[in-house]
């Protein structure tokens, strides 16, 4: 009976088996935007707000999915972003549009400052596609609200897949950094054709 359980103690300890296997953590790292907007579509203060997502996409575990079944989704037991994905996602978006220049001021709502407007984001997808042609599919919902009159001045879909070298995650990573970009390059395009009269109408 007490050898049973000194068996039982062993196994549930890691000491029979081998070693577990190690964490691995992963963090989304843009390069900065190749030109800046000129002149600025927003005079202003944006606040970019942490986005939403559903339960399994929030999660830290990196998701993905076999085959062409979108239903059935799965996540990697070890490997995991440093922090919520929707978290990386708002850092780097805050970032990329500050230094692009979308706005005089691009901030987060801990800086505690009047916002003239409100940059929201739904994660819909943010997954590997583990078959013949691995890639990574990256959709969001961003979305413009003038903060004077709660009017929505740009509300869009967008989604990017990006094709991975091979299965290896940090593949995916590198091909998750350029779908964003890409993103939020198109995002950025859409934004800048938002004329400072239309704007300036709207907050009157």
């Amino acid at each position: 009976m007490i050898s049973l359980c000194v068996v039982g103690a062993l196994a549930l300890t890691g000491c029979l088996g081998g070693q577990p296997s190690p964490d691995y953590f992963y963090r989304l790292n843009l390069a900065d935007p190749e030109t800046r907007l000129d002149p600025t579509p927003f005079q202003g203060t944006l606040q970019v707000t942490r986005p939403w997502a559903d339960a399994l996409t929030s999660e830290r575990h990196l998701v993905y999915r076999k085959d062409d079944n979108i239903s059935q989704l799965n996540h990697h037991a070890y490997h995991r972003w440093v922090d919520s994905p929707t978290l990386l996602v708002q850092q780097e978006m805050t970032h990329y549009l500050r230094k692009a220049g979308l706005a005089e001021q691009v901030v987060t709502p801990e800086m505690r400052t009047k916002a003239d407007y409100a940059l929201s984001c739904r994660i819909a997808k943010l997954e590997r596609v583990l078959d013949q042609t691995p890639r990574v599919i990256l959709e969001l919902e961003l979305g413009i609200t003038s903060m004077h009159d709660r009017r929505t001045l740009l509300l869009r879909t967008y989604r990017e897949e990006r094709p991975t070298t091979d299965l290896d995650i940090a593949s995916s990573i590198d091909a998750y950094n350029q779908a964003l970009s890409t993103i939020l390059n198109h995002f950025l395009a859409d934004a800048s054709k938002l004329s400072l009269l239309k704007l300036t109408n709207t907050n009157m």
